[in-house]
């Protein structure tokens, strides 16, 4: 998923937690997010509390902001700001992070585009879908556990079988990330 910000741009991501909205147990999993820019401060980097993956998933408030740039808006209240801290990436630098760890990134108010790219999420393969399907491609060793639907890689641009079974695969991951929703975000 491309996270992007465009210069002076009102777009943010509020405090949220991954494993709330994206189904999966145990939290054997990460979410890699690689800078495709610098990303600083100014520009809306994302900013972690560190120590939150260590407690019970927070109750997440829908607020289909419309700046948020996630789904529903859904976001956890009464952070600590002080207690946070940003991370600052050099462009080809990545950042990894736990399920449960509380995060967020502001506007972009920089004169130049930022641009992140969340690779989500890196599942161990004891690691269940408990909301919906999803389909993964494996990485490496083996799937003893079989929960999920495996894919192979496209093998050229724009293959025709390759963009239904994108298509496909984000239909089924709507369902998730929507699930008990009052309405579909615009993101």
């Amino acid at each position: 998923c491309l996270f992007l910000k465009e210069p002076e741009n009102k777009g943010f991501v509020s405090w949220h937690q991954d494993g709330k909205y994206q189904g999966w147990e145990p939290y054997n999993f990460l979410t890699a997010w690689l800078a495709i820019t610098d990303v600083t401060e100014k520009n809306g980097c994302m900013r972690m509390w560190p120590g939150s993956h260590k407690d019970n998933l927070k109750i997440h408030k829908d607020t289909y902001d419309q700046n948020n740039l996630l789904t529903r808006g859904q976001t956890v209240e009464n952070v600590p700001f002080n207690e946070t801290k940003p991370l600052l990436l050099k462009a080809g630098q990545l950042s990894l992070h736990h399920p449960k760890t509380v995060h967020s990134s502001g506007p972009n108010l920089s004169k130049k585009r930022r641009i992140g790219f969340a690779i989500q999420s890196y599942i161990a393969t004891n690691v269940k879908q408990k909301i919906g399907k999803v389909f993964v491609q494996l990485a490496r060793g083996k799937d003893f556990f079989k929960y999920h639907e495996h894919t192979t890689r496209p093998k050229e641009r724009m293959n025709k079988k390759d963009i239904l079974m994108r298509d496909r695969a984000n239909k089924e991951l709507q369902k998730i990330l929507y699930k008990d929703a009052s309405k579909i975000g615009k993101y």
